[in-house]
């Protein structure tokens, strides 16, 4: 049989963990590992059903154990939790034992005959936490889509390939769908990780801006440029440079942009020395960039270049598999920022937040939870504590869909998202730019949505208000 980490020692104190440590070993000729409290996130998984004791001796552990038992119920983590006291922290009472079950808790060395008969009894067979030091790429990757985002796992051995070679990766999908995050993740897994990624957002760059950031200038280059400048092509080193919004650089700076590509050459503006850049490059776009080269508004020969590797975000819309992960995280993520105690999300709140559109995707649904997060009091958070955009669209209060089972699903969820968009418009007295605000999207997407759904004006839209909307107000 074999139990290699299949038990976590989780602890702040070093010497306290070395003794346990060498106990069990002693006792079961089995090293378990023992890990720092900040790494505990990363170790236990969907997956991961071992066990895990938590080894309390400092004051301040009685907190960080009652924080990662929430946050690891929150997540509905597979689990078994112990927890060891020291002598000393035992006599201060200050952990709440009543989240834990009586045979789980116990004192050091008093009852570490209990504590054997308690991982006699509850250690098995299973899926062995991950041992980060070794961990090959592959299933790195794999784990960390499955911790959150399941539907993507599929993309996991073209995630590994391209986290392998040092090609150039496109990635394609709306705003707040994870385009970021999944770069990030080709570089944690890839050679370049201990390097910088840094992300270059080309839509807040206009015009000529666009070429400084890149490449940086001379002094004296222009009226104000006192100093050397050094662009994000050089800023990068060896790390890894995503080109968020890609679509946003306009044609006359596109050439100098393949340029680096194709060569790693450039210049910074007013300089005559030639720079290389070593950096990997990915880039992110919400567009559709090979209809933009047919419309003349991309270079055919860079939209090449860049790609090599593709890489397909869906909207959060289409990914209902991972709305559960997504939410207990970001629960769990700001419960412990903002130092709330939930330990529990109700039914109709998670039943609201499936039957929502997610016009914004997951950037949106963070900002969503944040709010919700922050203004829980109790230990269980609720459908009102959601904003009412969310509470408020149709299936937001739980109703069953009995009124609209003659409608396919993509036919519902358009009706769901463009009765969203009408509201938020009208709460916003039809400003674009508020409603956008609203909804977590940027006006380019609210555009293409009202433009999608007929409601560019707001006559178009004032009709559609009797027919869609519920007497409630946003």
């Amino acid at each position: 049989m074999s139990f290699a980490r299949r038990l976590l020692f989780v602890a702040t104190d070093h010497r306290f963990g070395q003794s346990v440590q060498t106990h069990v070993h002693k006792s079961f000729l089995l090293t378990a590992p023992v890990v720092r409290f900040e790494d505990l996130s990363h170790l236990v998984t969907p997956e991961t059903d071992g066990l895990i004791v938590f080894l309390a001796a400092d004051a301040d552990d009685a907190d960080r154990i009652e924080s990662a038992v929430r946050s690891l119920r929150l997540q509905q983590r597979p689990a078994k939790v112990g927890v060891l006291q020291a002598e000393e922290f035992a006599a201060l009472r200050r952990l709440d034992l009543s989240q834990f079950p009586p045979e789980s808790v116990w004192a050091w060395p008093d009852n570490i005959k209990e504590m054997n008969q308690w991982v006699r009894r509850t250690l098995t067979e299973g899926v062995p936490f991950p041992d980060l030091a070794h961990e090959p790429p592959a299933e790195r990757i794999r784990r960390k889509l499955c911790e959150l985002t399941p539907s993507l796992t599929h993309l996991a051995d073209q995630l590994q390939i391209a986290a392998a070679h040092d090609v150039t990766v496109l990635i394609h999908g709306e705003t707040g769908t994870g385009k970021t995050h999944l770069a990030k993740l080709i570089h944690e897994c890839s050679d370049r990780h201990a390097e910088r990624c840094l992300v270059v957002a080309c839509g807040s760059h206009p015009g000529g801006q666009i070429a400084g950031e890149f490449f940086g200038h001379a002094k004296g280059a222009f009226a104000g440029a006192d100093a050397d400048k050094v662009g994000k092509f050089a800023a990068a080193g060896r790390g890894t440079l995503l080109l968020d919004e890609i679509e946003a650089v306009g044609l006359e700076h596109q050439a100098s942009l393949l340029r680096v590509i194709e060569t790693g050459e450039f210049e910074p503006i007013g300089g005559h020395e030639t720079h290389r850049c070593h950096a990997r490059i990915i880039a992110a776009t919400n567009w559709d960039l090979a209809d933009a080269v047919e419309r003349g508004a991309f270079r055919r020969d860079l939209y090449y270049r860049l790609h090599v590797i593709t890489f397909h975000l869906p909207p959060l819309r289409d990914r209902p598999q991972d709305l559960a992960p997504l939410v207990r995280g970001m629960v769990a993520k700001y419960s412990t920022k903002f130092g709330k105690k939930i330990v529990g999300i109700h039914p109709d709140a998670m039943r609201a937040v499936e039957a929502f559109p997610w016009p914004g995707n997951i950037r949106q649904l963070e900002n969503v939870i944040q709010q919700a997060v922050l203004g829980c009091t109790g230990p269980e958070l609720h459908a009102s504590h959601l904003s009412p955009v969310v509470r408020q669209s149709p299936g937001g209060n739980g109703d069953t869909l009995s009124g609209v089972a003659h409608n396919s699903l993509a036919q519902n969820r358009e009706t769901t998202e463009r009765t969203v968009i009408i509201r938020a418009l009208e709460k916003a007295a039809f400003s674009r730019t508020r409603a956008a605000q609203f909804l977590g999207v940027s006006r380019v997407t609210l555009y293409k949505k009202m433009k999608k759904y007929g409601l560019l004006s707001k006559a178009s839209t004032m009709l559609a208000l009797p027919n869609e909307l519920p007497a409630a107000r946003l």
